[in-house]
């Protein structure tokens, strides 16, 4: 059967885009601009996977549970660059809220890879844990202190450069490109070429690879840009 997708997005541009590039591939999208609209129609059209945007005029973290807990439907959530530096993740875990995110902005062509992956592959992302831990406790990124570790050593990361690993290590597995880093890491302001973010991994991985020329955990991904892999540990509380 053909995935049903809902789209819960305010603007109108952006909706249209993502319903359209859904379309494109194979997926049944239908589009609401509100979180209480989002609710009547997952009971209408039984859709497979909802995408929320977390910027709706009526979004709460109560519709994101009630949606999350609706049988046998998976949550992508689209957030901001801004809102995921500002928010305390302390009492919050990805499975409560989301099967997984993408950063805003991005190319809604990249929309649709996101969502198979959560629909065919089952994967849920750690969005809002407060430790992401990765083979055994061997790289340890704490969101909350804002600090990585190898093993118990504190890494001295630059601010972008903890950007950068914690974008990555947020979605383990996915590719992500080199304009989605970016625009997430650097900001849709900063003045320069999106290879810039290439120095930045170079020096990342400098840091936190045992052998960065052959790197475990950053993985190029050739003329796309990067994917982290590492083994997810159990999410700690």
């Amino acid at each position: 059967m053909t995935p049903r997708v809902l789209v819960i997005e305010a603007e109108p541009r952006i909706a249209r885009q993502v319903a359209l590039n859904l379309r494109k591939n194979g997926f049944i999208p239908t589009v609401v601009p509100r979180g209480r609209l989002g609710l009547a129609a997952v009971q209408e059209r039984a859709p497979d996977l909802v995408i929320l945007d977390a910027s709706v005029p009526d979004m709460s973290w109560d519709l994101c549970r009630t949606l999350r807990q609706i049988p046998d439907r998976f949550l992508l959530l689209l957030l901001g660059r801004q809102w995921l530096q500002d928010t305390d993740p302390a009492d919050r875990r990805s499975d409560d809220y989301a099967d997984g995110w993408m950063p805003k902005p991005f190319r809604p062509d990249e929309l649709p890879e996101r969502v198979r992956a959560i629909l065919f592959r089952g994967r849920k992302e750690p969005i809002f844990a407060r430790r992401l831990r990765f083979n055994d406790g061997d790289l340890e990124v704490d969101v909350y202190r804002r600090t990585a570790y190898r093993g118990e050593r504190q890494i001295p990361l630059t601010p972008t450069e903890y950007m950068l690993l914690l974008m990555l290590a947020r979605s383990p597995g996915v590719t992500v490109s080199r304009q989605e880093l970016f625009d997430w890491v650097l900001g849709p302001d900063f003045v320069g070429d999106s290879r810039t973010i290439d120095a930045h991994v170079k020096n990342l991985r400098a840091k936190i690879e045992d052998q960065p020329k052959h790197p475990k955990y950053i993985k190029t991904v050739y003329g796309t840009g990067y994917r982290f892999q590492g083994k997810l540990d159990d999410i700690p509380s």
